[in-house]
């Protein structure tokens, strides 16, 4: 069978989960190897496949100098650990991109994870960008084409369906809609009898926009439930507190549950409320939260903008306002509280979560591959419950 490395140097969040997720769907049709940051591979355990070390994660891209000399480690890296394979999968290309470009040929066919195109925002979903945000976005459309020209590239991916599309238009290796990876089924007995509030689950950081809810729900009194779950930055610590305090001023029966949550507890949360809050401002990208919402039928409350407003709007996962209107997001979020709403969207949340079922995301990646489906899907369910995940970069 053919052997096909997994590469990441990134670290932390729901990683661990994805990784498992692309071994357990590769696993019938190919040999693969891992290399993975240590914290990593000891959060995954043993998968039963090859592994590589890349040791302490990619540091942080800080100063242009910094960045420059961090990237092309990265690169090295990836060449390094791509001679030991058939075809090399960089599971998050976004930031190396350029720095590959001026690579010279990998020593096995290469295919890249791209996470954040947005230069198709404003026609696609009328989500406008900042003068330096479009110059980044086009540049990156860029060399994505410059990238399929490649004779070493088998393809390019990403979880924005509209971009792999328009990306397919032109020339060059396949470019492909991948999935988000499959989430487990929750089993019976974690599903609360009852709803109640709302949740925002993820790691609890400022890009979560819980400053935007907190002004929203201290407009006037709140008698509402809200539990915020996941780990807390650190240096955001004493602000979240401070919020956590004005809400519960205002009436806001607050449940803080600030630890990293397995994929099994951060799914019970999101069972266990009437709505689940994303108002997260100007989020670029898929959201592994919408999906994980949907899997247990809850909807949502989302901002407007971009590839996460725009899925909100199209399949009815709940409502999408412009969150930084405090009078907008109240109303928003005092409407998909009331338990009696979620029956309303029910149909659409399912048909939604069975867009990211097991055999669909693996016979994508597969054919994006160039790889036999040879046997079903072997995600089981719960299969990760025990990995914490508290998505920090990939909401």
């Amino acid at each position: 069978m053919p052997r096909i490395l997994l590469f990441e140097w990134s670290a932390g969040g729901h990683r661990p989960i994805y990784v498992r997720r692309f071994v357990e769907a590769l696993a019938p049709s190919a040999d693969v190897v891992l290399a993975l940051p240590q914290l990593t591979l000891d959060l995954l355990g043993d998968l039963g496949v090859e592994t590589i070390s890349l040791g302490e994660a990619r540091p942080p891209l800080a100063g242009r100098l910094r960045r420059r000399s961090v990237l092309a480690n990265e690169a090295e890296l990836f060449r390094s650990a791509a001679r030991k394979a058939d075809h090399a999968l960089h599971l998050y290309a976004d930031h190396v991109l350029f720095r590959l470009l001026a690579e010279r040929p990998f020593p096995c066919r290469t295919s890249l994870l791209l996470y954040y195109p947005r230069a198709h925002y404003p026609t696609a979903y009328g989500s406008g960008l900042s003068p330096g945000d479009r110059a980044v976005a086009v540049a990156k459309e860029w060399a994505v084409r410059v990238w399929r020209r490649r004779a070493d590239a088998q393809a390019v991916f990403s979880l924005d369906e509209e971009a792999a599309r328009r990306w397919s238009l032109n020339r060059g290796a396949g470019a492909h809609w991948l999935p988000e990876p499959p989430v487990p089924r929750l089993p019976r007995e974690d599903r609360h009898a009852r709803r109640a509030g709302c949740v925002l689950y993820g790691s609890l950081t400022p890009r979560k926009g819980i400053e935007l809810l907190t002004s929203a729900l201290t407009l006037e009194p709140t008698p509402m439930r809200l539990v915020l779950a996941g780990r807390p930055d650190p240096a955001y610590v004493t602000q979240l507190e401070r919020q956590v305090a004005e809400l519960e001023a205002s009436g806001v029966e607050v449940e803080l549950r600030a630890h990293r949550h397995s994929e099994v507890e951060g799914l019970r949360e999101l069972a266990g409320a009437s709505c689940a809050l994303l108002p997260y401002p100007h989020h670029s990208g898929m959201s592994r939260v919408l999906v994980e919402a949907a899997s247990v039928g809850t909807p949502v409350v989302a901002h407007h903008f971009g590839l996460l407003g725009h899925l909100v709007r199209a399949s009815r996962l709940g409502l999408s306002v412009d969150c930084a209107d405090p009078r907008a997001l109240r109303t928003a979020v005092l409407t998909m509280a009331d338990p009696e709403r979620r029956a309303s969207y029910a149909k659409p949340l399912a048909a939604f979560s069975a867009r990211f079922a097991p055999n669909r995301f693996r016979a994508a990646l597969l054919s994006g591959l160039g790889l036999p489906n040879v046997g079903p899907a072997a995600l089981e369910s719960g299969s990760s419950s025990e990995l914490l995940v508290d998505h920090p970069a990939r909401s």
